[in-house]
């Protein structure tokens, strides 16, 4: 895979992402039903798989020794992801558990998100940060 591809579904995953949280946070605002429920549980594995998606990619990314002129736009969009994205996804994700906490029949769900979510959330921004100084590095030789 050429850097062109991978930047192009770089992007494509943060808009997704993006996307996710804006929806899982309105649903939060709501009273919780069963259909509500099932829905916000669908978009937090949504994000999930977004955010497994996103780990490989940045895997992807360190390997590379050149990035073709697309170390700005990369360095960006990383930026913007560590800075804001993993925080924001972090911030909607504890409300959820803290909602879906608060009734025994998905405290389940709760705990789940706490221990899986805010943990790969956590690996996340760490990759994230790694992965912008191996692109800096490399811009210095």
């Amino acid at each position: 895979m050429d850097v062109k591809t991978l930047y192009r579904n770089l992007e494509t995953n943060v808009l997704r992402r993006d996307t996710i949280s804006k929806k899982l946070k309105k649903s939060c605002g709501k009273s919780l039903k069963d259909e509500d429920i099932v829905k916000i549980l669908d978009q937090v594995k949504l994000l999930r798989t977004s955010r497994k998606s996103l780990a490989r990619i940045l895997s992807k990314l360190r390997e590379y020794e050149s990035f073709e002129g697309f170390e700005e736009p990369l360095t960006t969009i990383i930026e913007y992801m560590y800075a804001v994205g993993v925080h924001v996804e972090k911030e909607i994700l504890l409300s959820v558990a803290e909602l879906l906490g608060k009734h025994q029949s998905t405290k389940s769900y709760a705990d789940e998100i706490l221990n899986i979510d805010i943990v790969e959330i956590e690996k996340l921004s760490e990759d994230l940060r790694t992965t912008y100084t191996v692109i800096r590095a490399r811009l210095k030789t």
